[in-house]
C-alpha cells in the first residue's frame, strides 16, 4: 500500500499541468523511487528532511518520531521538529497516543493544498507587481542557462504566440514542447516546423523534415533549438542536455526577421530537392517580405557556387630614412 502512495504521488505530480507539475521534475519510470518523492518535495519548497520524512510516512503508514528517523535517515534528534513542521504544513497529520504517531496526507490532498497555495501566491505576487513603479524600458534580449530553463522559455514563447509559429529544431526536444504545440496550432497559429531528423506525427503543425534517423544526426551536429513567434520574440540556443547549455531570447524584430528568414531557407531547398511547391507557406511566414524578394530582377544574374577569390596583397612603400 506505501509503495501504490508514493507511486501515486508521483502520478499527481505529473498529470497535472501549470507550476506544480512543471517544477518536480520527477521522471515517468515503472517504479518511482522514495529518492524521486523527496527531489520532487524539495523542488516545491520543502528542506530535504522535510522531503524525506514524508516519503518515509508514505511507506510506513501511521509511525512515531523514532520510526520515521530510522527509515528516512533523518537525525532522532531533529525527526520531531521536521516532522511537527509538516503538520504545520499541511504535510502531515498527527494521532494522538503515547508514543505520539504521525501520517503522510495523502498525495492527491497535499497536492490539491500546495497547488491553492501556489495559486493564491502567484496572485499575491501579480498583484503586488501591478502596483509597483517599474522601470519602462525592458531589454530587448537576454539569456538563460541550462537545459531545463531553456525549454521552459521555449514552453513559454510557443505558449506565447497567437498567428504564427516558425520552428527549427530536434524531435527530442520538440516532444517536450508537444503539449504548448498542439494548444497553440487547437488556437489557431499557423506552426511551421522544420527539422533534419523524423518528426514524429504527434507534433502538431505543418512538418518539413529530411527524415533522417536522429541518432545518426547526432554524430555530426549537435542539437540546437531556434523558435520565433508571431515574427517578433525568439528563441535561439543550445539545447545538449547540459548545464552549460544556453539560450538567447529577444523581441527585437531584425533578429526574429534573419532567424525565419533562415528557416524558410532550410525548407525552400528541402521544397526544391523533392519538387514540392511551398509558396504559400513562405507567404504565411515571410509575410511582404516575399512580394519584395519577387520585385528583385533575375534576368541577368549570374550565380556564384563555389568561386574562389584571392585579393592580391600590395607592397607598401618605403619611406626613406632623412
Amino acid at each position: 500500500m506505501q509503495d501504490q502512495a508514493t507511486t501515486s504521488m508521483s502520478r499527481g505530480a505529473l498529470g497535472r499541468s501549470g507550476p506544480l507539475s512543471s517544477g518536480t521534475n520527477l521522471r515517468q519510470t515503472s517504479r518511482v523511487t522514495q529518492s524521486d518523492v523527496v527531489d520532487a518535495l524539495v523542488a516545491m519548497g520543502f528542506n530535504l528532511n522535510e522531503g524525506r520524512a514524508y516519503a518515509a510516512l508514505l511507506r510506513l503508514g501511521p509511525s512515531t518520531g523514532y520510526e520515521v528517523s530510522q527509515r528516512s535517515g533523518v537525525p532522532r534528534s531533529a525527526v520531531y521538529a521536521v516532522l511537527r513542521r509538516l503538520v504545520d504544513q499541511g504535510a502531515a497529520r498527527s494521532l494522538a497516543g503515547n508514543p505520539e504517531r504521525f501520517m503522510g496526507t495523502p498525495p492527491e490532498a497535499l497536492l490539491s493544498l500546495l497547488q491553492t497555495r501556489f495559486d493564491a501566491s502567484g496572485k499575491a505576487l501579480k498583484d503586488a507587481i501591478a502596483q509597483m513603479d517599474m522601470a519602462p524600458t525592458v531589454p530587448d534580449a537576454f539569456s538563460v542557462k541550462g537545459y531545463e530553463r531553456v525549454l521552459e522559455e521555449a514552453s513559454r514563447l510557443v505558449s506565447s504566440a497567437k498567428e504564427t509559429l516558425v520552428v527549427s529544431g530536434w524531435p527530442r526536444e520538440l516532444d517536450k514542447v508537444a503539449g504548448e504545440l498542439a494548444a497553440a496550432h487547437d488556437a489557431g497559429v499557423y506552426v511551421v516546423l522544420f527539422s533534419h531528423a523524423v518528426l514524429p506525427p504527434s507534433l502538431a503543425g505543418l512538418h518539413f523534415s529530411y527524415s533522417l534517423p536522429e541518432a545518426a544526426l547526432e554524430d555530426f551536429w549537435e542539437h540546437r533549438l531556434v523558435l520565433v513567434a508571431d515574427d517578433r520574440r525568439t528563441l535561439i540556443g543550445a539545447t545538449e542536455d547540459r548545464e552549460g547549455d544556453t539560450a538567447v531570447l529577444s523581441e527585437t524584430a531584425a533578429i526574429a526577421e534573419f532567424a525565419v528568414g533562415q528557416i524558410a531557407l532550410d525548407i525552400t531547398l528541402l521544397a526544391q530537392r523533392h519538387g514540392k511547391d511551398v509558396s504559400q507557406v513562405m507567404a504565411r511566414i515571410l509575410g511582404d517580405r516575399v512580394g519584395r524578394l519577387d520585385r528583385i530582377p533575375t534576368e541577368d544574374v549570374v550565380a556564384e557556387l563555389g568561386v574562389e577569390h584571392r585579393v592580391k596583397k600590395t607592397r607598401k612603400k618605403r619611406r626613406n630614412k632623412a
